[in-house]
């Protein structure tokens, strides 16, 4: 048995055992952990699934990565409510024929937070914060079918408190017969319980994505995203480049309701926007620079700027 049949064997063993999770409910721990990162899919409405064809494919499906041809950096800076902010930064490199290793670091931190004692004195103030690591694999099976695997290990910590804790996502894209198509599956973090004393389940997801890219200069993305705890969402996204220089993109999430708003008078107000994203980029050489505006109706919309590298 080749190296290749192992990991495929290994990941539908993964597959069969990770498809028992999702018949619990419940509340989660480690919500940071469905934070969605980089700028590019984010801009896509978070429809990267079937693509994940650069970097980012660490976070989104690790299988992507073997569609890489050179090194790849990013890094992104995201403006998130109130004074939280948080940061990431991922690196990929194609080893030839062994496959594509990656990396990357996820920093989650919410600024100051008042503290108050039983009695309501004022004690100060605390910070709540996250940090993860990641390490992802992707290889090319056959020249349809390409699988990979994320481990990502993470600390929360809560004023003096903390926590640490572990998770893996498991992924696969299948090339079509059809010019441009691809499809994508990804279950994301399958690891034990995990909490501060009392523990839960992980906030378990399952993607499943397509993507084509049979029209020149466009890229058409459609995802389904399943958590473990709440109602499916349906993600789609386009990305639309100009002479390989300047890129535009566009992208809505939708999660089985429009909201209009009840704080409006029930006429409907930002909230009819949430989910609506909006991107572009500049391309220079090996450099792009890209843009995304979230909008999240009452909780108002999120600001993210990266910067990546691509040597081919």
């Amino acid at each position: 048995m080749s190296i290749k049949q192992k990991i495929l064997l290994i990941f539908l063993s993964f597959l069969l055992i990770s498809s028992n999770l999702f018949s619990d409910q419940g509340t989660t721990a480690a919500v940071f952990l469905k934070l969605e990162q980089g700028v590019r899919p984010i801009a896509m409405g978070g429809a990267f699934t079937g693509a994940a064809d650069d970097v980012n494919a660490i976070m989104w499906n690790p299988a992507g990565l073997s569609q890489l041809s050179g090194f790849e950096a990013t890094f992104s800076h995201t403006i998130w409510f109130a004074d939280i902010f948080y940061d990431y930064l991922a690196l990929a490199y194609p080893a030839g024929e062994i496959g594509t290793f990656g990396i990357s670091v996820v920093y989650l931190n919410s600024g100051e937070i008042k503290k108050w004692d039983e009695l309501g004195n004022d004690q100060g103030s605390f910070s709540a914060s996250n940090i993860g690591g990641n390490l992802a694999y992707g290889t090319v099976i056959n020249k349809e079918l390409s699988l990979g695997i994320t481990v990502k290990l993470f600390n929360e910590s809560i004023d003096t408190e903390g926590a640490f804790g572990f998770a893996a996502d498991l992924g696969g894209i299948y090339k079509l017969p059809i010019n441009g198509l691809q499809l994508g599956i990804n279950i994301q973090n399958l690891g034990p319980k995990f909490g501060f004393g009392e523990a839960f389940l992980l906030p378990i997801m399952l993607r499943i994505g397509a993507s084509y890219t049979g029209i020149r200069n466009l890229m058409i993305n459609l995802d389904y995203v399943q958590p473990i705890e709440t109602f499916g969402m349906i993600a789609a996204g386009i990305e639309y480049w100009y002479r390989d220089i300047i890129v535009l993109r566009l992208g809505y999430q939708y999660q089985g309701m429009f909201d209009l708003n009840h704080y409006y008078e029930n006429i409907a107000g930002p909230s009819i926007l949430a989910g609506f994203v909006i991107g572009a980029g500049l391309k220079i050489d090996i450099y792009s620079i890209d843009y995304a505006y979230r909008q999240y109706g009452v909780l108002e919309s999120t600001h993210r700027i990266g910067l990546s590298l691509k040597f081919k």
